[in-house]
């Protein structure tokens, strides 16, 4: 490909792609589209933002080459949650190692429904509890951590949080998954009041978790 058509081509891309809109931009076929994209990817100019498997991919294009990305909090958690995946809407990029631990703290501090609602599923995923505690007491949110624990091995299976971490005290502070959402279910009330965390699910919301 010659330089000058590969600049008014990035040009013409610059942004978020679907196969379709990219060749609907470019006046070209689907096949073609797609062979050019792969060209593109390999250089560097393209990236998968978002999709896969049964989902539409959605393909991150710029005229700058781009910096290798490494999965961050939606491939994490759509990875884990196959069946209850959030659609992205903002690229979230880390760089170095970036796991369960970390992707469950991110979702809470999105304060999202639907995102925390999927990150329940990493509870039967963390291998590094020390660790989660730790990013948990920096961004001051383990009272949610500790409560949504609470709520995921209702439904789920977890891994078992060590009991060292279940700390037998009185939390002064109420802390919310998501602002002014207030508890609705009785069965969740208990878990309420030991960590002073408002629970804003209904049991019905599990059903698109487990289904």
């Amino acid at each position: 490909m010659k330089p000058q058509n590969r600049e008014n081509i990035l040009r013409q891309l610059d942004g978020l792609h679907t196969i379709e809109t990219a060749a609907e931009a470019l006046g070209r076929g689907r096949q073609s589209t797609l062979n050019l994209l792969s060209k593109l990817k390999k250089e560097g100019h393209v990236t998968l933002w978002a999709g896969g498997g049964r989902k539409k991919r959605i393909y991150k294009i710029t005229m700058t080459k781009q910096r290798p990305r490494f999965p961050g909090m939606w491939d994490i958690i759509n990875k884990y949650s196959p069946n209850f995946q959030p659609r992205p809407w903002y690229d979230h990029q880390v760089h170095g190692l970036y796991g369960p631990e970390e992707a469950l703290i991110d979702a809470l501090q999105t304060q999202s429904f639907r995102i925390i609602l999927a990150s329940m599923r990493l509870f039967n995923h963390l291998t590094d509890w020390p660790k989660l505690y730790r990013l948990a007491k920096e961004k001051e949110c383990w009272q949610k951590v500790g409560a949504l624990y609470d709520v995921a091995r209702l439904f789920l299976r977890v891994r078992r949080m060590p009991e060292q971490y279940r700390q037998q005290k009185r939390w002064l502070r109420r802390l919310f998954l998501i602002r002014d959402y207030e508890t609705k279910e009785k069965d969740f009330y208990p878990i309420e009041q030991f960590w002073n965390v408002p629970i804003p699910f209904r049991r019905g919301d599990f059903d698109k978790v487990l289904t």
